[in-house]
């Protein structure tokens, strides 16, 4: 498996590439420009030389002049020194360098120019070393080593401070990096902002995966709560299915049958309303695209005569009132659960009297003169009708209160957003 490379060894690495550039870059432009100097130099003086040679040759039999302080001038490549060898296919005018198996050292130039001399064509051969110019040449070298010494160093010290601001910006992201693989797969606090010089990027990361894993708890939670949910909400309606089931067998009045019919209906309708609603939990819908609709009286009598059926005989009476109206995406079966739980658990938390259910602008109360907050209800599903309530509100961003009354009881309190 190729091994991965943290931050500060690519930092390292990009670094000494780029520097290893400039520098090879540097020198190589400095050598080509030292080049290029010293032949454009040999050749102007070399044109100069060659028309003082072509002067002091004219009239002569001479094969070989000297032109101080630099150049020699000879007439025909026979009249050349042993040691000089020419490059082959020179061309006239420019200067080039000797052929590297000529017997010298020295960085000699050649020129050939082909004159009219005596009154016949011949070539002049110009052979030049300036003396004075390699050893500049020389010194301009140590020079440039002094000057590429001093530029290693301050590259040196500029990879110190791009490593340290390098370890600076990454030993945040390093520790995050160590958080999240220590963290065990169940934990689900909150992940910290890592200590150090952590950037908006970082905190920006964090709080990203602090929103996923938010997310994620919350379907893992809808999920659970559908669960025990469903197993416990739809006891109820089962038992009295199964109870009108067993009665249907004892009578054959029609009245009776029909009583029974209704009350198998009235629980199919409430299983369904609750496997609709709990089903809607645990998906993400997109509230905006739902229609808004307004609560009338008749869905909330249908709500309150379903529970009522379960009170046991108690002799408490649900009366609505009505001050205002709610105007609400609620869905109509979610809507009834969410109602139908407030006013559960005011019967199951009264043992006599009257329980309002109070209608107002964008607000549903449940008012019982039960046994409050701190009493024990005498219904199961207490706790988590309340839960459902909750869970409810908190997807259709409705404001839900618990809260007791001055005298006796508690009010159960809706508010749906505008």
């Amino acid at each position: 498996m190729k091994r991965i490379k943290s931050a500060k060894q690519l930092t390292f690495t990009y670094f000494s590439i780029v520097a290893f550039a400039i520098i090879t870059f540097h020198f190589t432009m400095f050598d080509t420009m030292l080049e290029s100097m010293e032949t454009i130099y040999a050749q102007n003086r070399m044109h100069k030389d060659l028309n003082t040679a072509i002067h002091l040759l004219q009239g002569t039999h001479l094969t070989h002049v000297a032109i101080p302080p630099f150049s020699d001038a000879y007439v025909g490549e026979k009249s050349l020194p042993p040691w000089v060898v020419l490059e082959p296919d020179v061309s006239d005018d420019k200067p080039y360098h000797l052929a590297p198996s000529s017997d010298t050292d020295l960085e000699y130039f050649s020129m050939k120019k082909r004159v009219m001399l005596n009154g016949k064509m011949q070539n002049i051969y110009l052979i030049h070393y300036d003396e004075i110019y390699e050893e500049s040449e020389s010194q301009m070298f140590k020079t440039q080593t002094t000057q590429t010494i001093m530029s290693v160093l301050l590259l040196v010290i500029s990879l110190w401070v791009v490593m340290r601001i390098s370890a600076r910006l990454t030993n945040p992201l390093a520790r995050l990096s160590q958080e999240l693989e220590g963290r065990n797969a169940q934990d689900s606090t909150p992940i910290p902002v890592p200590d150090g010089a952590a950037t908006r990027e970082i905190h920006q990361l964090v709080s990203q995966l602090n929103s996923y894993q938010n997310q994620i708890q919350a379907l893992l939670h809808r999920e659970r709560a559908f669960n025990r949910y469903a197993s416990h909400e739809l006891r109820t309606p089962l038992m009295v299915m199964k109870g009108a089931l067993t009665l249907l067998g004892k009578s054959d009045s029609k009245v009776f049958l029909e009583r029974q019919r209704v009350r198998m209906s009235s629980a199919c309708q409430e299983m369904e309303d609750y496997i609709t609603t709990l089903l809607s939990l645990t998906r993400e819908d997109d509230i905006d695209a739902m229609l808004l609709r307004e609560v009338d009286d008749n869905e909330l009598q249908a709500i309150v005569r379903a529970h009522t059926e379960y009170n046991s005989g108690k002799p408490v009476e649900v009366v609505q009132h009505r001050h205002g109206a709610v105007k609400t995406k609620l869905p109509m079966p979610t809507l009834h659960i969410l109602i139908g739980n407030l006013v559960k658990n005011a019967i199951a938390c009264t043992e006599q009297g009257q329980i309002d259910l109070i209608m107002s602008d964008q607000e549903i109360k449940v008012v019982d003169p039960g046994c409050g907050l701190q009493g024990k209800p005498s219904g199961e599903s207490y706790g988590l009708g309340l839960m459902i309530v909750r869970d409810i509100c908190q997807k259709y961003h409705c404001e839900f209160s618990l809260k007791d009354n001055e005298v006796q009881g508690c009010t159960a309190k809706v508010i749906f957003p505008e």
